[in-house]
């Protein structure tokens, strides 16, 4: 289920991160601004290695009520190359709550890339690991993203306020949800 997970959209795959993936997501993740809404710093080279390697190791742990972490590839069909990510998660903030996340090289955004990427991942999510709800964190002034939450039928929730200072960085973000069924 998470080892072999193969997820086919009209224009992309889904895919886990293999070894081979380290040259083009590291260009993915190193075009400027590309960090501009994430509370992460931007990673290094060798970084981009260790999510890889760390990502692989967390598929062979996964289970469909223990998700430590899901990081998938996303392909562009036609030329086969890595365009970006999307991925499940516990929330940084309440880790029992599985969240989704995403990120497209500049190159590719304005197409509907994202939201054919992260729609098909929902309901794999729901349909294949059976999970019951999925949340989303958004920066306030990200408006794409805020776009893609709406595509996906996600609806606000609440805004992160008075945060333990080890969760500072997730002040202010947008939280959002939806669960199964209203996904069907």
């Amino acid at each position: 289920m998470f080892l072999n997970l193969h997820i086919e959209t009209e224009r992309l795959v889904i895919r886990p991160y293999a070894l081979t993936d380290l040259d083009e997501l590291y260009a993915v993740v190193s075009e400027p601004g590309f960090y501009q809404f994430i509370p992460e710093g931007v990673p290094s080279r060798d970084d981009v290695q260790q999510i890889i390697e760390w990502s692989i190791q967390c598929n062979q742990k996964n289970t469909p009520t223990k998700i430590h972490k899901l990081n998938l590839a996303i392909v562009e069909k036609q030329n086969q190359k890595l365009i970006g990510y999307c991925g499940l998660g516990p929330d940084d903030v309440k880790e029992t709550e599985i969240e989704i996340y995403y990120g497209i090289s500049e190159a590719y955004r304005g197409q509907g890339i994202t939201s054919e990427a992260t729609k098909a991942l929902m309901n794999y999510a729901f349909y294949k690991i059976g999970l019951l709800k999925i949340i989303a964190v958004v920066h306030p002034e990200n408006g794409a993203s805020l776009r893609i939450l709406d595509k996906l039928g996600m609806n606000y929730e609440y805004t992160y306020n008075n945060l333990n200072s080890e969760l500072k960085d997730f002040e202010g973000l947008l939280h959002y949800s939806i669960d199964a069924k209203a996904c069907q």
